[in-house]
């Protein structure tokens, strides 16, 4: 039976439109905003190639509703015309929405969260969480699958990666919260529920055939909420590894994995500070784009080789939160933080000295709302014609692209 049909979500194939066009003040770019309804509107996070078709064409993001109920959706980005591709569920943010942040309108653990999504670009398949379940769904046909119905209320999900081949995803799952699990509030921090053991991770594969599933990496001591694969090589992602309670900074964050072996490599930044808040593949899988917040204050933000030969890095005084993504026309990282607070950037790594360009600005309330959900989280479409990305106003986020 169909979910009654709210202001802001419709029923699954439902077409309409409410794009806006303006103009960037800075820049003078061509901006236009897709969503102006529901409580918010997020797209998948800042990882390469998981946001767009690959002709660019189309993009994927998830929308709340103020009635408490959720829903993905794709958009076409010439004509701004949104496309509902699933009927209403009721809930907001899947299980590991809520907990880090807690439970609030934004997220209560049994609905839909954006930033975890993820796009296969060339076979047009959508993964994504509702609650503790990991489906699938196709943005042409609209047929659904439902991968697992249930990844345990032991576990929390981090962001889907799907294989450069698309035949598969995986799921990078680490402990939840211990109050959850045993069906009371939150009495602490999520990072300081670990302290005295019990934090893992697990990366889980799903077949996108028949849904079967094998674990293919486990570690114990540490976490991981993201595993991007390499745009070319289904052997490789990039893995987190995070210690429960407060990580030392001096410890690398990130580091490839090669799953058939288990072999990593370090991702050493040079500054003294290893740890980076974000890092991106290149389009071509022999680079990857990095920050992090660096020893004696700012950020230090650089991009290095695949076997961890960094390229360029800079130290940067500026104390903005942010994330990077990658530019695949040019040699240069997107900043949608960390140097300003309020703008996309291009940082030039072509050469010795850092060079900046402003794309437009972007303005979001960083925290306007729970979590990820006023991140901008950019990304630059496979055609390099555009730049996808969040913006937060006055407790609600919606989607925007500016025309490069």
């Amino acid at each position: 039976m169909k979910k009654q049909m709210t202001l802001s979500l419709r029923s699954k194939g439902d077409r309409w439109n409410e794009s806006e066009d303006s103009i960037d003040p800075i820049t003078l770019r061509s901006v236009r905003r897709y969503t102006n309804r529901g409580l918010f509107n997020t797209t998948p996070t800042y990882h390469t190639n998981i946001a767009f078709t690959s002709d660019g064409k189309e993009f994927v993001f998830a929308r709340g509703s103020e009635e408490g109920q959720s829903a993905v959706f794709k958009a076409s980005v010439e004509s701004g015309e949104i496309t509902q591709l699933i009927d209403p569920v009721d809930g907001i943010g899947h299980w590991a929405s809520i907990q880090v942040k807690m439970r609030s309108r934004y997220g209560d653990g049994k609905g839909i969260s954006g930033p975890a999504m993820c796009l296969a670009p060339k076979s047009k398949w959508l993964a994504y969480y509702v609650g503790r379940s990991l489906r699938l769904v196709h943005l042409d046909t609209l047929e659904e699958k439902v991968l697992i119905e249930d990844l345990g209320i032991e576990w929390m999900a981090g962001v889907i990666s799907i294989n450069p081949s698309e035949t598969h995803c995986i799921v990078p799952l680490k402990p939840a919260h211990p109050d959850y699990v045993a069906g009371r509030e939150q009495r602490c921090h999520y990072n300081q529920a670990f302290t005295e053991g019990g934090m893992r991770m697990r990366l889980l594969e799903f077949s996108f055939e028949d849904g079967t599933s094998r674990i293919v990496y486990e570690e114990e001591g540490m976490g991981c909420a993201h595993c991007p694969h390499s745009p070319v090589d289904d052997d490789l992602v990039i893995i987190d590894r995070d210690f429960p309670g407060e990580t030392p900074r001096e410890i690398t964050r990130n580091w490839i994995l090669h799953l058939p072996t288990g072999q990593k490599t370090e991702l050493r930044p040079q500054n003294r500070h290893r740890f980076q808040t974000h890092t991106a593949w290149t389009p071509d899988g022999k680079r990857i784009v990095y920050h992090g917040r660096a020893y004696g204050g700012g950020w230090f933000i650089g991009a290095m080789e695949r076997d961890g030969t960094v390229i360029r890095e800079w130290a940067f005084p500026q104390d903005y939160y942010g994330h990077v993504s990658v530019a695949p026309d040019r040699p240069a990282i997107v900043l949608d933080g960390n140097l300003t607070e309020g703008q996309l950037l291009w940082l030039y790594y072509d050469q010795e000295q850092p060079r900046v360009e402003i794309i437009a600005g972007h303005h979001t309330d960083w925290k306007g709302c729970p979590g990820q959900l006023p991140h901008p989280h950019p990304h630059t479409d496979p055609t390099c014609s555009r730049i996808l990305f969040n913006v937060c106003r006055i407790d609600r986020t919606d989607v925007q692209t500016v025309e490069l």
